[in-house]
C-alpha cells in the first residue's frame, strides 16, 4: 500500500483534565458552583454537630447570618451564570462569550465567595470586603450578559431580559451584606435576605421556569400543550417581590392575604403543567417536584400567618426552607443535572444513582421541616438534615464533576 493510500490513524481520545473546564461556560461555572456548595455545606454541618455537642464554631460574625448569606449568594449566582451563558444565548440568538474569556473573573468570583465564608471566622470587615469583590465579579458578568441581550435581534427577549432584571436586587443584597460586616450593623440583615430570596433567586427560578417547563414537558408527553401565557408569569413575580416587600416593611402579619391565593395558583398549575403525567419520567419529575414545591410554601406562610393572628404557635423557620431547599435547591438539582447531561452528549434521562440522590435532597428537606414542628427534637434533626444535603451533593459532585474533566461523550465540541 502506498503512502497516499495509508489510512489516517485514528486520533487518541482527549484526556480529562482541569483544561476541559475552559471547553464551554457551563463547565467553568458549574465546576466552580459545585465547589462553593460544599465548602458552604461542610461549614455549616461542622456549625451543627459542634453545637450539638454543646460547642460552638469559632467565628467574627453570627454563623446564621454566614449561612444565609452563603446559601443565597455563593453558589447559586455561580451555577445561574453558567446557565446564562449556556442557554441566554441560544434565547437570544446570539453568540455568547466563550469560557476563556469568563475564567478570570470567574475564578476572582470564587475566591470573594469562598473568602466569604472563610473570613467569617475570623473578621468582619475582611468578610465584608470579600462580599464586595463577589459583588463586583457578578456586576461584570450582568454587563457581559446586558450587552448579549442589547445585540440580539430575537422575537422574544422578555425572559432574558427579566432575568437580567432579577439578578439586579442579588448585587444589592451582596452589597447589603458587605455593609453589614464592614459596619457591624445588624439592620441591613433584613434587607440582604429578602433581596436574595424574594427579589433574586425565587424570581430568577421563575422566570426560567416560565420558560423552559412547559416546553420540556410538551416535548416530552405531546398530550400536553406548552401553555405558558405571560400573564402567569407576571402573576408568580408579583407574588414573590409583594410578599418580600411586606416582610422587609414589617408587615410579614398581612402577607398571608398574598400568600393564601399564590399558594392555589401555583398549585393549580403545578397540575396543568403536568405533574401527574411526568412522574414517569425522572429528570422532568424533578423539575415539576422542585416547582410545586413554592406553592407549598407560599401555603406554609399563609398558614403562619393566620396562627400569628390567631396567637398560636406558628411553623418557625418551615416556610422558609420549602422555599429555599424544597423550592430552590430541588430545581438547582434538576436543571443543573440537565444541563450536565444534555451538553455533555449523554441521555437525556435521570440514571438510578441520580434519582436516588433527588429523593435523599427531598428527605433532607423533609427532615429540616420536622425540625421546626417538633422543637424538642429540633438539634438532632437540624443535623441529620445538613448531613443529608452534604450527602446528597457530595455524591453528586463525584458523579457529575468528572463530566466537566472529560469531552462530550458524542464527540462533539463544548
Amino acid at each position: 500500500m502506498s503512502a497516499e493510500t495509508k489510512p489516517t490513524p485514528a486520533p487518541a481520545p482527549a484526556a480529562p483534565g482541569l483544561g476541559w473546564i475552559k471547553a464551554a461556560p457551563h463547565r467553568l461555572f458549574f465546576f466552580l458552583a459545585i465547589l462553593l456548595l460544599l465548602t458552604a455545606s461542610i461549614w455549616w454541618a461542622a456549625v451543627l454537630v459542634l453545637r450539638l455537642f454543646g460547642l460552638s464554631m469559632p467565628g467574627a460574625i453570627a454563623p446564621t447570618l454566614v449561612h444565609a448569606t452563603a446559601m443565597l449568594y455563593t453558589f447559586l449566582p455561580m451555577y445561574m451564570f453558567g446557565f446564562l451563558f449556556t442557554a441566554g444565548p441560544a434565547w437570544l440568538a446570539v453568540k455568547g462569550p466563550d469560557a476563556p474569556a469568563l475564567l478570570a473573573t470567574a475564578l476572582l468570583a470564587f475566591a470573594g465567595a469562598a473568602a466569604s465564608i472563610v473570613l467569617s471566622i475570623f473578621s468582619m470587615p475582611a468578610a465584608g470586603i470579600a462580599a464586595l469583590v463577589l459583588g463586583a465579579c457578578w456586576a461584570r458578568f450582568l454587563l457581559i450578559f446586558g450587552r448579549l441581550v442589547r445585540q440580539s435581534t430575537a422575537a422574544d427577549r422578555k425572559h432574558a431580559m427579566l432575568v437580567l432584571a432579577f439578578m439586579l436586587p442579588g448585587v444589592a443584597g451582596l452589597a447589603g451584606y458587605a455593609l453589614l460586616c464592614i459596619s457591624d450593623n445588624l439592620r441591613w440583615f433584613a434587607w440582604v435576605t429578602v433581596a436574595g430570596l424574594w427579589w433574586f433567586v425565587i424570581p430568577v427560578f421563575l422566570v426560567v421556569v416560565h420558560r423552559m417547563l412547559p416546553f420540556f414537558t410538551a416535548s416530552s408527553i405531546p398530550s400536553i400543550s406548552a401553555w405558558r401565557p405571560y400573564w402567569v408569569l407576571w402573576c408568580f413575580l408579583a407574588a414573590s417581590v409583594g410578599h418580600g416587600a411586606l416582610e422587609l416593611a414589617g408587615w410579614s402579619r398581612y402577607a398571608w392575604m398574598l400568600d393564601a391565593p399564590a399558594a392555589v395558583f401555583l398549585l393549580w398549575l403545578g397540575l396543568r403543567w403536568g405533574l401527574l403525567q411526568s412522574l414517569r419520567i425522572r429528570l422532568l419529575a424533578m423539575l415539576h417536584v422542585g416547582f410545586v414545591w413554592l406553592g407549598i410554601a407560599y401555603a406554609l406562610y399563609a398558614a403562619d400567618g393566620i396562627l400569628a393572628l390567631m396567637g398560636a404557635r406558628g411553623f418557625g423557620l418551615t416556610p422558609l426552607h420549602a422555599a429555599a431547599m424544597g423550592f430552590a435547591a430541588t430545581l438547582m438539582f434538576a436543571m443543573v443535572t440537565r444541563v450536565t447531561r444534555g451538553h455533555s452528549g449523554r441521555s437525556l434521562t435521570a440514571d438510578d444513582a441520580t434519582w436516588l440522590l433527588f429523593w435523599l435532597l427531598q428527605a433532607a428537606t423533609m427532615l429540616r421541616l420536622l425540625s421546626e414542628l417538633w422543637p424538642q427534637r429540633n438539634a438532632w434533626l437540624v443535623t441529620a438534615a445538613i448531613l443529608a444535603w452534604l450527602a446528597t451533593f457530595a455524591s453528586w459532585a463525584w458523579k457529575y464533576v468528572p463530566v466537566y474533566l472529560r469531552p462530550r461523550a458524542d464527540g462533539k465540541p463544548g
